[in-house]
């Protein structure tokens, strides 16, 4: 009886030591405001959303995919002696607790090849995260001369 008793006692330990591993922080990732511009000439076209980190650990967005384009890149808009010019971004990050906006004139996305889009469209975008893997996402196609469109 005493065995089992040492038995049941070494597993219980085990176990909160297991559980205790997983009282750890994990950053909690949404994505809101998804959108992709119709593309003004076949090559290239804009992307923008809203990155949220609502959890206690820092994150880095490390890259992008879509089923629409060949490649996403990640851009910066800066201003360099009255000239604007966009600087690739290898990684994002996204700090605990920390909103970053891809929006007009900053940060945006940058779909290669994206062919034919129509306004209206869906495409979807996967949004990969150093601690958090991947966040899929879908983002509406809009027409940036409609200026209900917000872009």
């Amino acid at each position: 009886m005493r065995a089992v008793t040492r038995m049941a006692a070494a597993a219980a330990a085990g176990l909160v030591g297991v559980l205790a591993g997983c009282g750890e922080e994990q950053p909690d990732i949404t994505v809101t405001d998804a959108s992709v511009r119709v593309p003004a000439n076949p090559d290239v076209t804009a992307g923008y959303l809203t990155v949220r980190n609502t959890g206690g650990t820092d994150d880095t967005l490390t890259g992008v995919t879509s089923d629409a384009a060949d490649e996403v890149q990640m851009h910066d808009t800066r201003q360099s002696d009255g000239n604007t010019e966009m600087v690739r971004q290898e990684e994002v990050a996204v700090g605990a607790e920390e909103t970053v906006a891809f929006e007009t004139g900053g940060l945006h996305l940058m779909l290669m090849e994206p062919g034919e889009l129509e306004a209206g469209e869906t495409v979807r975008l996967s949004l990969e995260f150093s601690r958090s893997g991947t966040v899929p996402t879908e983002a509406e196609v809009v027409d940036p001369t409609d200026p209900d469109s917000g872009n």
